[in-house]
């Protein structure tokens, strides 16, 4: 600056020259002025990534809609007020009576709902004159009484329960000209057990359960039931078994422990003449397992373990185990499993699968060695499903019935024991519409092996079943069943003789298969009457299930069933 001021000042008297020369003159003190330059500052300056938030407003325009008022027509409501539960009835009795006299009675009685306790009781009667030409006397009857009673704890559920049975059957496995039917000064020469046969069995049993909501707690449930069983020969027996079985969940799996005793008294009387000879015996299992469940699979494995001391003792091991597996959204289900138990034989099984059963049978419990099956079930779609399934069982001394001559007063059925092993291809589809319509069919194919007798006696080769049930608005109930029996080989003992010189064969001989078709129809008049009509053997054969002891022909009962 200061080099600027002395340059111009330097310069002044030329100036002053030049303007004489131009006639101008400057009078006074000259002070020059320098004006501020005005400069752009670009010094950098940092720039913040964060950019502030744009304030935005909103603005609201006040409109109105115009809508013209209009009236619907609305149809008129019904209201339905139903209770969360229908009524229950106390009381049912139903009776009837059909063809060869045959009279039907029966009672319910229950309690009704409670959230303490609960008991009733349920009566039956059953008989007929038995109407068979060309055989014995062939009249039965049925008789049972049976009552509960059950209370609720907190946690845990006791019952208890009290039965009685009666039947009555005749051996009828003769001919009816058999001098089994001379009568002498009105009296039969008969004694008065060669032409019936009684069972009485008086029964008790109790049941101790948890109902634990929590299932990670263990959980038991412990059993005992006793039976009385006698007949009117003399032979009786007292069976006592306790069953207890104790469970534990833990995540997806349950340990499972049971535990079985079974003691069972015999004292056989051939005939009220006869002495007796008895048979004692008690079995022990102890049978422990575990499962796991998942999503798409189940599976169980355990074991059988039994002490069988009936006779001299004996100890018997059996595998248990069992998988599957679901696929396509449980369309599909293919399983496959391993079985065996020790089975008891007693008197009152015996003459409960054949009454005509000697009245003192050798008693010899079975064993199933093992049953190995493989199987695939599943569903067509949401009512049509299927089950198809090959299994080889193995059974060591399984019961088997022969008939037994008893000159001159008909037939016995004796027990004979023999190891079988049996294969069987079975197959079942069952259909299903809701409460009114069911449907279902099941085929079994045996095969069987035999290690002492010539044939496996009264054992059919094939079983078809059929069952449906039809109900129409609950008003109209329809049921039908048809049971196809193959041929079955059967095998009658020679006839004694005191003549040693008289040789008496025995007799072999296959039964005929044979079709049974029950019909049942029920017509509910109110939601307390019914009537109802049941035929059965409608193909009105006479065929024999056991040799010597054909069946009634077509039996046709009607009655009524009343609530109260």
């Amino acid at each position: 600056m200061k080099r600027i001021i002395s340059f111009l000042a330097a310069l002044l008297p030329f100036a002053l020259l030049a303007q004489n020369e131009g006639q101008y003159v400057i009078q006074g003190i000259y002070n020059p002025t320098l004006v501020d330059a005005q400069k752009i500052d670009l010094r950098p300056e940092g720039i913040d990534t964060i950019l502030p938030t744009l304030p935005v407003s909103y603005n609201l325009l006040p409109v109105k809609a115009d809508i013209a008022p209009r009236a619907d027509s609305l149809a008129a409501a019904k209201l339905n007020v139903e209770k969360t539960l229908g009524r229950l009835y106390n009381g049912y009795v139903k009776g009837g009576f059909g063809l060869y006299t045959t009279p039907l009675g029966e009672l319910y009685y229950n309690q009704g709902r409670s959230r303490a306790n609960g008991y009733g009781v349920h009566l039956k009667h059953m008989s007929s004159n038995g109407g068979l030409d060309d055989v014995g006397e062939s009249d039965y009857s049925f008789n049972s009484i049976d009552g509960f009673y059950r209370h609720y704890f907190s946690d845990n559920e006791a019952s208890g329960r009290l039965m009685y049975d009666r039947r009555r059957v005749n051996y009828y496995g003769y001919t009816s000209t058999d001098s089994i039917e001379r009568v002498i000064d009105g009296i039969s020469d008969a004694p008065e057990d060669a032409l019936k046969q009684f069972y009485n069995d008086v029964g008790f049993a109790a049941r101790v359960r948890s109902m634990y909501a929590d299932s990670s707690r263990i959980a038991h449930d412990v059993g005992l039931e006793a039976h009385a069983y006698s007949n009117f020969s003399g032979s009786r027996e007292m069976n006592f078994r306790v069953t207890a079985d104790v469970g534990k969940q833990e995540g997806t799996e349950y340990y499972l422990g049971t535990l079985l005793i079974d003691n069972n008294t015999f004292r056989g009387k051939p005939s009220r003449d006869s002495a007796e000879f008895r048979q004692n015996g008690t079995i022990v299992g102890l049978m422990p397992s575990v499962r796991t469940v998942g999503q798409k699979y189940f599976v169980r494995a355990g074991a059988g373990l039994y002490l069988d001391a009936m006779g001299e003792s004996s100890f018997h091991f059996y595998p248990q185990a069992y998988a599957h597996y679901a696929l396509f959204d449980n369309i599909l289900v293919p399983y496959i499993g391993l079985e065996g138990e020790r089975r008891r034989n007693s008197f009152r099984s015996l003459s409960r699968e054949n009454p005509w059963v000697e009245p003192a049978p050798r008693l010899r419990n079975t064993s199933k060695l093992y049953d190995v099956y493989l199987g695939l079930r599943g569903s067509f779609m949401n009512n049509l499903g299927f089950d198809v399934r090959a299994s080889q069982s193995s059974f060591e001394s399984m019961a088997l019935f022969v008939n037994q001559p008893n000159v001159p007063f008909g037939d016995r059925i004796r027990v004979v024991y023999d190891d079988v092993d049996v294969l069987d291809l079975s197959g079942e589809i069952t259909y299903s519409q809701g409460e009114a319509l069911r449907f279902s069919a099941r085929v079994d194919i045996y095969t069987y092996t035999i290690s002492v007798q010539d044939e496996p006696w009264n054992l059919p080769p094939y079983k078809l079943t059929f069952a449906g049930h039809y109900n129409l608005r609950n008003k109209l109930i329809a049921k039908a069943e048809v049971l196809f029996l193959g041929k079955r080989p059967a095998f009658r003992l020679p006839e004694p003789s005191t003549d040693p010189n008289q040789v008496s064969l025995s007799t072999r001989t296959n039964l005929d298969g044979f079709m049974d078709l029950y019909l049942g129809l029920e017509y509910r008049y109110t939601k307390r009457l019914s009537m109802f009509l049941d035929a059965s053997n409608l193909s009105a054969s006479k065929y024999e299930r056991w040799y010597r002891h054909p069946v009634q022909r077509s039996m046709i009962m009607v009655g009524a069933t009343y609530s109260f």
